[in-house]
């Protein structure tokens, strides 16, 4: 696995323009594609056709890292410098704010940022790997983090942010305000700046006091009356997994009770006692499932570790049971470990192999992810034996003349497909050891 990880790596970097990784690599050649073909995963242009996405190559980075710390081998670890420094000298604008997430990418064929609708910044789900920027360059890191702070929270006062950094009401998904109160957090703990951490906490309490009085269910979004106005799911994880790492970043146990609060309410309605799945979207008022009349950007009638569907659906069980599988370690309840079970058994019976249908690299390494800690940390024989053998199938059917496609049949590497996720997920399965990853997390 580990010749494996390197082997991808070592391809993806030899394709590198203005020292950054392309976003796309075919896998046959090892070269980035002239063609304009956007990759079939995400809406509008985050995949960055024909470009560089160093927001959604970021578990590689970490990949990279850690294979410097397993091997001994520096040169991996300055891979992922250069890439970095070669990201920040193209990619930064004059407000110190970092050209990249959800609506710009860096144009190989331009030697630009190129920016689509609308150009906003907007970062959502990844929380940056924010210990590899720091050791490029912290100057720039911090000023970024702050800059971040004033131009996404609209009211200080209240926490009150938006997923855009225009400094107006907005939509406040749970998943960019997670990321942004981690950020704040993460370097409020780097500089002991009190301000910072309590900004933090204020975009925390923000999604938090927007629970519902009689369920205890966060809503995906509190302000603007849609669909994810009136339901809590999956993405729940995501928030808590932030919190929890904020918690660890800053000793302030304010973080864990939010997660831990926000989390048991999830858990405590999410199961079908029919199907033992997840439901995909639970019903604020009630905690009974919405079932969706259609197809789209948001989660079906269960949650589905294997989706296919568009993505970002707004849809992550696996950080559920990995956030829940962290609580257990810090709170002793069980009711956190069977909750990280129960999707864990999920996860398994639907694989792909049980079902016919592709999956995606990421989707395959949160899956063996969850399962070796699981394994690692329970004792569960079940868990490691489940983690070994979907990392088989997953190896049989995405790698491909030393590189990782990002779905089977695809013949391309796509950041946007996670394979970073993926190759993490190996190595913990060879190593049996859960590294620092370096502020990015699963």
């Amino acid at each position: 696995m580990l010749n494996a990880v390197q082997s991808h790596l070592q391809r993806v970097a030899a394709a590198a323009v203005d020292g950054q990784w392309p976003s796309i690599v075919e896998v046959a050649t090892g070269r980035q594609p002239l063609d304009d073909q956007a990759p079939r995963r995400v809406y509008r242009l985050i995949g960055a056709p024909r470009g560089s996405t160093l927001y959604w190559d970021q578990p590689l980075l970490v990949a990279a890292a850690r294979l410097a710390v397993l091997t001994g081998q520096a040169e991996w670890q300055a891979l992922a410098d250069d890439y970095i420094r070669a990201f920040l000298e193209r990619c930064v604008a004059g407000s110190g704010m970092f050209r990249w997430g959800n609506h710009c990418y860096y144009g190989t064929a331009e030697h630009r940022v190129v920016e689509f609708h609308g150009g906003v910044h907007e970062l959502r789900p990844i929380t940056p790997a924010w210990d590899l920027f720091w050791r490029v360059d912290p100057a720039r890191t911090a000023r970024y983090i702050r800059a971040m702070g004033e131009r996404h929270v609209y009211d200080p006062a209240t926490g009150g942010f938006n997923r855009h950094d225009d400094a107006k009401p907005g939509h406040a998904f749970i998943e960019a305000g997670g990321i942004l109160c981690e950020s704040l957090a993460w370097l409020a703990g780097k500089t002991g700046d009190a301000p910072l951490l309590e900004l933090a906490l204020r975009v925390a309490r923000y999604s938090f006091r927007h629970r519902h009085p009689a369920t205890g269910l966060v809503p995906n979004e509190p302000d603007h009356g849609r669909w994810d106005s009136r339901v809590c799911t999956s993405e729940i994880g995501v928030w808590a997994q932030s919190l929890l790492r904020a918690a660890s970043a800053t000793g302030n146990d304010e973080f864990q009770t939010m997660a831990a609060e926000a989390l048991r309410a999830y858990l405590r309605y999410a199961f079908d006692p029919a199907t033992g799945r997840a439901w995909g979207q639970l019903d604020l008022a009630t905690g009974q499932a919405v079932i969706p009349a259609q197809e789209g950007y948001w989660p079906g009638r269960h949650a589905d570790p294997w989706s296919t569907a568009q993505w970002p659906t707004h849809d992550y069980p696996m950080t559920v049971a990995e956030a829940a599988l962290t609580l257990f370690h810090q709170t002793g309840e069980v009711f956190f470990r069977d909750g990280a079970e129960r999707l864990a058994r999920q996860a398994v019976a639907s694989a792909p192999a049980h079902t016919g249908l592709p999956a995606y690299a990421e989707s395959d390494g949160r899956v063996i992810h969850l399962l070796a800690r699981l394994g690692r940390e329970l004792g569960s024989a079940d868990a490691r034996a489940d983690a070994a053998r979907l990392a088989g199938e997953a190896l049989a059917r995405l790698y491909r003349n030393g590189m990782f496609q990002g779905m089977d049949g695809l013949g391309r590497h796509e950041a946007v497909d996670g394979s970073g996720y993926l190759q993490l997920a190996l190595l913990l399965l060879e190593t049996g050891e859960e590294p620092s990853l370096l502020g990015f997390g699963f």
